[in-house]
């Protein structure tokens, strides 16, 4: 945990810029993707379910809280203000030279009211944490196998 720690710090160091932004400029694509001013931003730090995906089919389950977590994300970036630092994605370098890091988007940390609007999502169980070093990201998360287990709760 220490060193996700760390490199998350190390990622916010190498900060290419932090802005206040307004809320006007940003198109929410899904829980963690916006558009700010027509640029694609991936948040860092957590994953929501997927709408649709190439990877893999997803079930009805995952669609309908992937629309909820769209909608409570759009729903939190009226409500406060809003600050968002672009940062470094992970990926390598093989990726970096062939312009196809991070299926060509940008990276990003939202804040509201200071907060980071990904700790919401995960405390509201419509996201799960999800860490990257410099150059590698975990297995990205088994939406059917969580939203599962919230099931059964």
């Amino acid at each position: 945990m220490f060193v996700r720690s760390v490199l998350l710090l190390l990622m916010l160091a190498s900060t290419a810029w932090a802005e206040p932004v307004s809320v006007n400029d940003i198109r929410v694509k899904d829980g963690d993707t916006i558009y700010y001013k027509d640029v694609e931003y991936r948040m860092v730090g957590y994953d929501t379910p997927e709408i649709q995906t190439r990877r893999r089919k997803v079930g009805p389950d995952e669609r309908a809280v992937a629309s909820i977590a769209t909608e409570r994300f759009a729903e939190l970036l009226k409500s406060g203000p809003l600050d968002l630092t672009e940062v470094e994605c992970a990926c390598s370098a093989k990726a970096r030279r062939e312009g196809t890091c991070n299926y060509g988007r940008k990276c990003g940390l939202l804040t509201l009211n200071g907060k980071n609007i990904g700790d919401t999502l995960i405390a509201e169980e419509l996201a799960v944490p999800f860490r990257c070093s410099l150059s590698r990201c975990e297995k990205m998360p088994d939406w059917p196998k969580i939203i599962e287990g919230w099931n059964t709760k």
